[in-house]
């Protein structure tokens, strides 16, 4: 007889963030009981200084599928520049980095990028989703006595639901019960600082050079850069607007080779200083006291799991990270989110077990997750020579096929 879920039943969702959020939503608009548990403060959560932004394409129609149609027409709320109207087939330019020179255009049908915040801010603020704050995942365990899945938080809340979706990110704690040591990201070799600031006017005037929103850049030295607007909203005053500065390389020095803020400062305006612009100036042009952050670039692909009989499952970063050369992470995300809203929809109905709705899921999921990890890191390879013509790289933004080979 098919598992359904009842209000007492509801499901889980480990993370807030915006695959969570977006699932959330998805939920709600079905009719199906859920609570988001979120690991920061409510105040965190809203005024979270990391923001960067993210491109959304073919992702697009999975999102208008969670959300409700009354606000399908307001979506060019979450651009980073409201006031900029993207064009159909939206290019965004890649430059020789050393030299200025435009070197290709990537193109995709209803390309956009968005804020992470403000997508973020979208999602929860306009639907009242039920989110609990301040809530850091302990344990999991299927019920003994019931059909439940269990889980505990650091604060000492105990709660049961019928199942229970991680979307705690790339670091997922859910993934780590779930996998064990084989949870565990692994580095590529890549080190990237990610970086949101304001400029004074003139410089950020000059920020928006090549294409208003976002430009690319590589290197010879093995380096790649990208300039993008982050907040553009205020469109009279561009002493107000937000930047992201981000800046790869691969080998030496590593993230941990790099912990002194000043000393990675330095290190950043002293590559940058060899660059064409805008990059250049978007490094120079940093105060002495910013502090720019170091990660190093990790990826993690996903395989079958025990899904404890369709009771825990994982959805976007926490199922698939993946590096940001191809601009597929939300995307991915958006389409996970829809799927287990289909899947769960089923369940609901009472005309699919919940086993067999979440193992079709990631049926679906694993491969193309895995895939889209492979290929990017491929390409993410491939541009460290930045004179290479391979078809692979001239993919763009494409979604990946699961069937293709490289």
């Amino acid at each position: 007889m098919a598992t359904t879920i009842t209000t007492a039943r509801r499901v889980l969702l480990i993370g807030g963030g915006n695959c969570g959020l977006a699932l959330a939503s998805g939920l709600q608009k079905a009719g199906i009981p859920y609570t988001v548990f979120e690991s920061d403060t409510e105040d965190q959560f809203l005024r979270r200084t990391r923001d960067w932004g993210m491109l959304l394409h073919w992702g697009t129609e999975y999102l208008q599928r969670l959300i409700p149609e009354r606000l399908h027409g307001r979506l060019n709320e979450i651009t980073v520049d409201p006031n900029y109207e993207f064009k159909p087939n939206e290019t965004f330019p890649h430059l020789n980095a050393d030299t200025g020179e435009i070197i290709g255009q990537v193109s995709m049908p209803t390309l956009t990028r968005v804020s992470r915040l403000r997508l973020r801010t979208f999602l929860s603020r306009e639907q009242d989703l039920n989110i609990q704050f301040g809530k850091r995942l302990k344990t999991i365990s299927p019920d003994s006595s019931s059909e439940d899945v269990s889980v505990s938080f650091e604060d000492g809340a105990r709660v049961k639901g019928a199942c229970i979706i991680g979307c705690d990110g790339s670091r997922s704690r859910v993934r780590e019960v779930l996998c064990g040591d084989k949870a565990k990201p692994q580095d590529v070799g890549v080190t990237m600082i990610n970086h949101k600031a304001r400029y004074p006017a003139e410089v950020a005037k000059l920020l928006r050079m090549h294409h208003p929103i976002v430009k690319l850049g590589f290197s010879k030295d093995q380096a790649a850069a990208l300039v993008a607007v982050v907040d553009a909203s205020d469109k009279d005053c561009p002493e107000n607007w937000y930047f992201q500065t981000y800046f790869a390389w691969w080998g030496p020095p590593y993230a941990e080779d790099l912990q002194d803020p000043r000393e990675r400062l330095r290190y950043y305006k002293e590559r940058a200083s060899k660059l064409c612009e805008p990059f250049c100036s978007a490094a120079l042009a940093l105060g002495d006291d910013e502090v720019v952050p170091v990660d190093a670039g990790q990826q993690w692909a996903p395989f079958q799991w025990d899904n404890r009989g369709g009771r825990a499952t994982l959805a976007g970063d926490a199922a698939h990270s993946m590096l940001p050369h191809r601009g597929q992470g939300l995307n991915n995300a958006m389409k996970d989110a829809s799927e287990i809203v289909d899947a769960l929809t089923a369940v609901y109905k009472g005309q699919r077990s919940l086993e067999e709705a979440i193992t079709s899921y990631e049926s679906e999921m694993i491969p193309r997750g895995a895939n889209e990890i492979r290929l990017t890191r491929i390409v993410a390879e491939k541009r460290r020579d930045m004179e290479n013509k391979d078809p692979l790289i001239l993919r763009g933004l494409q979604k990946a096929d699961p069937n293709a080979e490289s």
